[in-house]
C-alpha cells in the first residue's frame, strides 16, 4: 500500500514530524563538523556528541520506517498513534544502543595494536594540519580560510583519510620529529597569551592567599610578642584572687565567731545549769549513805547534758572542757593548811604529812576550777574547740588562726586555689608552685600563649588545606611543598618544578612554555614510537589509542550518515507536500512504479553532489585527496571511499545551515542533562571507566571549575552571542570551563566566529573586527 491510500491525518503528521527531525539532524552535523573539524576533541565532548546523534538518528530511521507501516495499522488515529510509538520504542535502542555496539564490537575492540598506534599518528597530523603546522604537499588546505565550512569538513575528515593510506606516513616519518615539534610549540606558542594569561591569574591568586598567610603571620607574631603583657595580666589576677580570698576569709572568721556567739548564747545557759545541778546533787547527798542518790542525780544530769551538747553539732564535750581553770599561790595554799590545822586541832596537818610522805599532794593544791553564765568564756570555748575549729577548715579550707595578709599568702591552700583557677583558664602551673616562684609563673604563661598561637595558626592552616610554618617570604612560600602542590594542580601538564608565580613573559616563555614544548615532544613521541604491544588490550597506550581511533573513524560514518538521512528525508518532502495537496488519483501507481518513486530522490542525491557541487580538495584528479580515496577503493572499500567523497561535497552546503538552527534553537546545548543520563546507561561506554583515579579525579576538577567571561571588541554597537549555550551573553558572565563557539557582528564589519578554549577564572577575551 502506498502514501496515497492512507489516512490523511497519518500523511500530515508523518510531514510534520520528518521537518521537525530535520532541526536536531542539521544541527548535530554541524556540531559534529565544527568539534572534529578543529582537532582531537576530547573524550567528554566526543561522547555528548556522539549520544546526541545516536539518539537523534534513531528518531531518523523510526520516522523513515513509518512510511512503511500497512494502512490497518494507521487506519485510526489512537491506533496509528500506539503503531508510531511502539515502532518508535523498538527502532530507536536499536539503532541508538546498534550503532555503539556495531562501531565498538567491529571497529574498535577488535582493533589490533598498530592500528591503535597508526591511529594515534593520524589524529595527530590532523591537529597539526589544523594549526597549520605542516603542509602536505599539492594539498590546498588554506590555513586563513580554517573556519570555512569547507576546511571544516576535510579537516573532519582527513584523519579518517590520513588512517586509509599507511604509505603517507612512511614518507613523513623521517620528519616524524620535527612535525611533532612544530606542532606541540606552534600550539604552544599559539595559546602563550592563554597561557600567560591563565599563568598571571595564577600569580593574581597566590598573591590574595601570600597576604592572608601574611596577616596570619602577623597576627602570630603580635601574640608571641603580648607574652609579658599576657603575664602581667595573669599575675595582676594572681594578686586579685589573694586579697580576694583572704577578703573572703576574714568574712568567714566573722561568720565563724557569730557561729560560735549563737551557741553559747544557746548552749550556755544549760552547760550552766549542769554544773549548778551538779553542785547541788553534791549538797544534798553529801553523805556517804546517800551514795547511791547523789551518782543517779549525777546521772540524771549527765544525760540532760549529753542530749543538749550534741544539738550543738560539734560532736560530744566533756563537761569539765566548760570549767574555768584558775591558778592557786603558795601563800593561799599555805595560809587554808593553817587555818584547817587549826580547825581541826591539828589532825589536818597531820593527815597532810602523811599524804606527803606516802606520795600524794598533802592536800596543796595548784588548779581550781569553777563554772560561770557568761557568754563570752562559752563562746571562747567553742572557738577553741577542735572540732570547731575543723568545721571551719572544712568550710573554708584555712585554719582559724590566720592572722594576716602575708600569712594567708604564703600558705598552702592559697597556693592550691591558685594552680586550680589558672588551669581552669588553660594556665598549668607545676603541682609544687607557689605564688614566690614569679619565673616559673612567667614561663608557664608564655608556654600557654606560645601553645595558643600555634593552635590558631594549625587551626587556620586546617582551614586552607595547609601545614605551613608562619613567617616564610613570599619566594619561600611559592617554593613550599605544598604551595607547588597547589600551582601544579591549577597549571596541569604546564607544572614546572619550583615554578613561580612572578616571573615575567621571558621567564614564562624560557622556564616554563619551553620546557614543556620538549617535554611534550617526546612523550608524544614515546608514546607513537613506543612498541605496539603498549597500544594492546591492557597496555599503557590501549585506551589512548582506542579514543584516538574513535576520532577518526566515527566522524566519517556519522557525517555520512547524518548527511545521508538529512538530505533522504527533505528530498522526500516535496512528495509528501505534493500527496498532501493533489486530487486524489482514482487509478493507484504500481508497486513499481511506487518504489522507483521513492527510489529517484535518494539515487539523485548520493549522484548529484559528487557530479555538480564543486570541491577544492576533490576537483583536481592527482590531488592527495583523490589519492587517499584511490587507496580507499584498494583496500576493498569502495563504498566508504564514495562515502567520504560524497561527504566532502554535501557536507559544506549544509553546515552553515546547522549552525544557524542551533543559534536559534540551542537544542544541542540544552541536550545536555539527557546526554549525560544516557551516558550513564550507555552500553560498551568508554569514558571513566578506561581512566585512572588521578585522570577521573582530574576530569572532575576541571568540570568543577568555573570562569568569568568577559569579551571585548572594537565595534561599540557589535553584537556578541556564544552559540552553544542557551544564556544570552554578558560581559563577567559565570562559565563552565570549556571550549565555546563564539560569535561577533556589527554592522559594516566581516562577522567573526571561532571556538575558544575558556579556562578557570576570570577571562578576558579581545576580539577586533575587519572591515
Amino acid at each position: 500500500m502506498t502514501d496515497l491510500i492512507k489516512p490523511f491525518w497519518w500523511r500530515c503528521l508523518l510531514l510534520v514530524l520528518a521537518t521537525l527531525y530535520l532541526l536536531p539532524e542539521a544541527i548535530f552535523n554541524a556540531q559534529l563538523v565544527s568539534l572534529v573539524g578543529l582537532g582531537t576533541p576530547s573524550a567528554e565532548d566526543l561522547e555528548h556528541l556522539e549520544i546526541y546523534g545516536r539518539a537523534v538518528s534513531g528518531v531518523g530511521v523510526a520516522l523513515l520506517l513509518a512510511d512503511f507501516l500497512p494502512k490497518a495499522m494507521v487506519a485510526k488515529v489512537g491506533r496509528g498513534i500506539i503503531s508510531f510509538i511502539a515502532l518508535l520504542c523498538l527502532v530507536w535502542p536499536v539503532v541508538f544502543f546498534g550503532q555503539k555496539y556495531a562501531i565498538e564490537k567491529t571497529l574498535i575492540e577488535p582493533s589490533t595494536a598498530e592500528q591503535r598506534q597508526f591511529a594515534t599518528y593520524s589524529a595527530a597530523l590532523r591537529d597539526a594540519l589544523a594549526i597549520n603546522s605542516i603542509k602536505v604537499n599539492d594539498l590546498d588546505y588554506n590555513p586563513e580560510q580554517l573556519h570555512s565550512s569547507e576546511n571544516l569538513t576535510f579537516l573532519a575528515l582527513f584523519g579518517g583519510l590520513l588512517y586509509s593510506d599507511a604509505a603517507l606516513s612512511d614518507n613523513l616519518e623521517q620528519d616524524k620529529r620535527k612535525i611533532i615539534a612544530a606542532f606541540v610549540q606552534k600550539k604552544a606558542y599559539q595559546d602563550f597569551d592563554k597561557h600567560y594569561k591563565n599563568y598571571s591569574q595564577l600569580y593574581d591568586e597566590l598573591v590574595v592567599k601570600y597576604k592572608a598567610y601574611a596577616d596570619g603571620s602577623k597576627k602570630y607574631n603580635s601574640t608571641l610578642a603580648s607574652i609579658g603583657e599576657r603575664e602581667q595580666g595573669y599575675w595582676q589576677q594572681v594578686e586579685q584572687e589573694i586579697n580576694s580570698g583572704w577578703s573572703k576569709y576574714q568574712q568567714a572568721q566573722k561568720a565563724h565567731i557569730a557561729k560560735a556567739s549563737a551557741r553559747a548564747q544557746k548552749y550556755g545557759p544549760k552547760i550552766y545549769d549542769y554544773h549548778h545541778s551538779i553542785a547541788k546533787c553534791r549538797e544534798r547527798y553529801d553523805k556517804s549513805s546517800e551514795k547511791d542518790r547523789r551518782n543517779r542525780c549525777y546521772e540524771r544530769e549527765a544525760a540532760d547534758y549529753r542530749s543538749n551538747i550534741l544539738k550543738a553539732g560539734i560532736g560530744y564535750i566533756e563537761p569539765d572542757y566548760w570549767l574555768i581553770e584558775e591558778d592557786v599561790s603558795v601563800a593561799e595554799n599555805a595560809a587554808g593548811t593553817i587555818l584547817m590545822g587549826v580547825l581541826t586541832g591539828g589532825v589536818y596537818t597531820a593527815l597532810q604529812a602523811a599524804s606527803l610522805a606516802t606520795g600524794g599532794d598533802g592536800g596543796f593544791k595548784d588548779k581550781r576550777y569553777k563554772y560561770t553564765d557568761d557568754p563570752d568564756h562559752y563562746q571562747l570555748r567553742f572557738l577553741q574547740h577542735p572540732n570547731f575549729h575543723k568545721m571551719f577548715v572544712s568550710e573554708t579550707g584555712y585554719p582559724f588562726t590566720i592572722e594576716n595578709l602575708m600569712a594567708f599568702r604564703a600558705h598552702e591552700t592559697t597556693q592550691k586555689k591558685l594552680r586550680g583557677h589558672f588551669a581552669s583558664k588553660g594556665l598549668q602551673l607545676e603541682s609544687n608552685w607557689n605564688v614566690n616562684q614569679r619565673q616559673a609563673f612567667a614561663n608557664a604563661v608564655a608556654n600557654k600563649v606560645t601553645s595558643e598561637a600555634n593552635a590558631q595558626w594549625q587551626s587556620e592552616m586546617r582551614k586552607r588545606g595547609m601545614s605551613l610554618k608562619p613567617n616564610l617570604s613570599w619566594v619561600a612560600f611559592q617554593l613550599h611543598p605544598q604551595i607547588q602542590a597547589k600551582i601544579a594542580d591549577r597549571m596541569g601538564d604546564l607544572y614546572v618544578k619550583n615554578i613561580r608565580a612572578d616571573w615575567n613573559k621571558k621567564n614564562f616563555k624560557d622556564k616554563v612554555l619551553d620546557p614543556n614544548i620538549a617535554k611534550r615532544t617526546d612523550k608524544y613521541l614515546a608514546m607513537l614510537n613506543s612498541s605496539e604491544g603498549k597500544f594492546a588490550d591492557g597496555g599503557e597506550y590501549a585506551e589512548y589509542g582506542k579514543q584516538a581511533l574513535r576520532s577518526v573513524i566515527i566522524p566519517p560514518i556519522s557525517m555520512s550518515l547524518s548527511l545521508f538521512l538529512i538530505c533522504l528525508t527533505f528530498s522526500k518532502l516535496p512528495l509528501k507536500l505534493w500527496q498532501l495537496i493533489k486530487p486524489k488519483q482514482e487509478k493507484q501507481p504500481t508497486t513499481a512504479v511506487s518504489v522507483l518513486q521513492k527510489l529517484i530522490m535518494p539515487a539523485l542525491i548520493l549522484i548529484v553532489p559528487v557530479m555538480f557541487v564543486h570541491n577544492t580538495f576533490t576537483e583536481d584528479d592527482q590531488s592527495p585527496v583523490n589519492y587517499f580515496l584511490d587507496k580507499v577503493d584498494e583496500s576493498s572499500n569502495p563504498v566508504f571511499s564514495y562515502a567520504i567523497r560524497w561527504t566532502l561535497h554535501a557536507q559544506p552546503l549544509l553546515h552553515p545551515l546547522g549552525l544557524k538552527f542551533e543559534e536559534k534553537l540551542h537544542i544541542y546545548e540544552s541536550f545536555s542533562p539527557l546526554s549525560h543520563a544516557l551516558a550513564k546507561v550507555d552500553i560498551l561506554r568508554h569514558g571513566d571507566a578506561s581512566l585512572s583515579a588521578e585522570q577521573q579525579q582530574r576530569r572532575q576538577y576541571l568540570v568543577e571549575q568555573k570562569t568569568k567571561l568577559t569579551i571585548t571588541t572594537n565595534p561599540a554597537n557589535a553584537t556578541i552571542r556564544i552559540m552553544n549555550i542557551g544564556p544570552k551573553y554578558r560581559p563577567g558572565m559565570t562559565l563552565k570551563t570549556g571550549a565555546y563557539d563564539i560569535q561577533v557582528s556589527a554592522p559594516g564589519y566581516k562577522t567573526y566566529r571561532r571556538w575558544h578554549q575558556v579556562d578557570a577564572g576570570e577571562q578576558t577575551l579581545t576580539i577586533d573586527l575587519s572591515n
